[in-house]
């Protein structure tokens, strides 16, 4: 996938950013920059998209980003012009302390974290916790005290055994701008009419390709079918549904794009290893 280039401002008084309650579609379209990024979303859900993983975000989330990893975070309401979403965003560059700071010995922890973030990791449990109460305290820091509290964050991170990834291990797409447009319309058009059935002419004909061209097309940009594209959001869409509790599995089928329960119950559990029933159970103990 070939996404465009995203400046990150930082301001001339400060060597990285901090933002808070920034609504988390920045960008809302797929992009990519040179800094690291880590984002707390503090309120909101929708879908995140990090190299080749589609998932459900929601309130809570801890995602570490590394450099030039494409990615972006969709609201559940962006089709409305009202958002919920709210985040806390820390951008930095891996080498805004200097070229060499990173070959200290004592900082090999770090270093070998920043590779491992190019696929992207979401922190979870305790460690969540207390990265977030960190980033809040730095975002009031000033001086010398921003950059040991960003240090010590990033050291929480790479001790924690609480993390996991996003994008798989050979994603590694060549960053070019000169599809973004296109990649762009694939999206906006999937996720718009991803609950209706979706013609290969159709999708092909938004890209202004043949079915055959835009097949090919696809998966050299993605690394997947497009096929299994929209089963993921499919299946994203549905999990999502599962876990409001509103609706019958029945009416989550149809609401998510399948024809029929036989072919949903099938690509959830290739998907997700686990039955709707089994989903449901898992995720929503205790909702009835």
């Amino acid at each position: 996938m070939k996404p465009f280039l995203l400046q990150v401002a930082v301001s001339p008084e400060q060597s990285f950013a901090v933002r808070e309650n920034v609504n988390p579609l920045f960008y809302n379209q797929w992009h990519y920059h040179a800094e690291l990024e880590l984002t707390y979303v503090e309120q909101g859900a929708g879908l995140r998209f990090v190299g080749d993983s589609i998932q459900n975000f929601e309130a809570g989330d801890l995602i570490l980003l590394g450099s030039n990893l494409p990615h972006f975070w969709r609201s559940e309401n962006a089709a409305s012009s009202e958002t919920d979403c709210q985040a806390m965003v820390i951008q930095f560059s891996a080498t805004f302390w200097g070229e060499t700071f990173l070959n200290l010995p004592e900082l090999t922890s770090l270093k070998t974290l920043f590779t491992a973030a190019r696929r992207g990791i979401r922190v979870q449990g305790k460690t969540q916790e207390q990265v977030y109460n960190l980033m809040q305290t730095l975002a009031q820091a000033t001086g010398v005290e921003r950059i040991l509290m960003l240090l010590q964050i990033l050291q929480l991170i790479a001790d924690s055994t609480d993390v996991s990834y996003l994008s798989s291990a050979g994603f590694n797409i060549p960053l070019n701008e000169t599809d973004t447009r296109r990649i762009a319309r694939i999206y906006a058009y999937t996720l718009a009419n991803f609950s209706d059935k979706i013609k290969l002419a159709d999708v092909a004909a938004v890209a202004h390709l043949t079915p055959h061209a835009f097949c090919r097309y696809f998966k050299t940009h993605t690394r997947k079918t497009y096929t299994q594209f929209l089963l993921e959001i499919r299946i994203s869409h549905a999990c999502k549904l599962l876990m409001a509790d509103k609706l019958s599995i029945g009416q989550i089928c149809l609401e998510s794009g399948f024809q029929n329960f036989s072919n949903f119950n099938r690509y959830f559990k290739a998907i997700t290893k686990l039955t709707p029933q089994n989903y449901y159970k898992l995720h929503c103990k205790g909702l009835s």
